[in-house]
């Protein structure tokens, strides 16, 4: 198989939910010569942004959706080492921080959401589940991260999240970079999001955003992400 084959081959893998020819084609590219970044680009995030298009038009639904991710993820453990040992090459659009906060240890929205940052130029940082709030600052800290994702699925965590928007507010100023606050739910509206937790959270306008200014809303699989930018 040529190039262009095997870059058409790993769009359709994705589009038949097939991780195996994924894994294949990965391989056989990278064995042929061909960048990582373009297997990435020009093969697995075209697959992709088709699955996307799909998903918005309700041709398709979550469990679909994640088993096309299943075919991003198998696919990037080959490839993220050979990027990572050729020092990267691709354009960072920036850091982010997710995980899923304390008492809660649903995952799914969480992933997936931490995959469609990867596909669009993120560096991502996953806490897992069941996260102390202040396991995110340090994390924060750590890396610089723009985004903070925060990931609930039932009512009886919205506690946690409230208590980790409570210490980004008492300790915001000492982060070296700006960050921006983004709360994925399943159960709860939009007026009860901001109402009930985002009462006094205005984080500040992110230097690299996941999109654009202004109130947004991402989706990613079933939960919504919100996020304000501080006057």
């Amino acid at each position: 198989m040529n190039e262009a084959e095997i870059l058409e081959g790993l769009k359709q893998a994705v589009l038949d939910y097939d991780a195996e020819a994924g894994t294949r084609l990965v391989r056989q590219g990278l064995d042929q010569g061909i960048p990582p970044l373009q297997l990435i680009d020009g093969g697995l995030s075209r697959g992709i942004a088709v699955i996307g298009e799909k998903f918005q038009t309700m041709e398709i639904f979550l469990p679909e959706l994640l088993m096309a991710a299943k075919v991003f993820l198998e696919a990037m453990k080959i490839l993220e080492p050979v990027i990572l040992a050729a020092g990267g090459g691709r354009q960072k659009r920036g850091v982010a921080v997710i995980g899923t906060v304390k008492g809660d240890v649903h995952s799914i929205g969480k992933d997936l959401f931490g995959t469609l940052l990867k596909v669009a130029g993120f560096e991502v940082h996953n806490l897992g589940v069941n996260v102390h709030p202040g396991k995110f600052i340090e994390k924060v800290e750590e890396t610089g991260a723009e985004i903070v994702g925060l990931s609930a699925l039932m009512t009886t965590t919205m506690p946690s999240m409230r208590e980790v928007i409570e210490f980004f507010e008492a300790r915001i100023e000492q982060l070296q970079d700006e960050v921006a606050e983004r709360h994925g739910f399943v159960l709860l509206s939009h007026t009860h999001q901001m109402r009930g937790i985002c009462r006094s959270c205005r984080p500040r306008r992110p230097k690299s955003s996941a999109g654009s200014s202004g109130e947004e809303r991402l989706t990613s699989g079933a939960l919504p992400f919100t996020s304000r930018p501080r006057g």
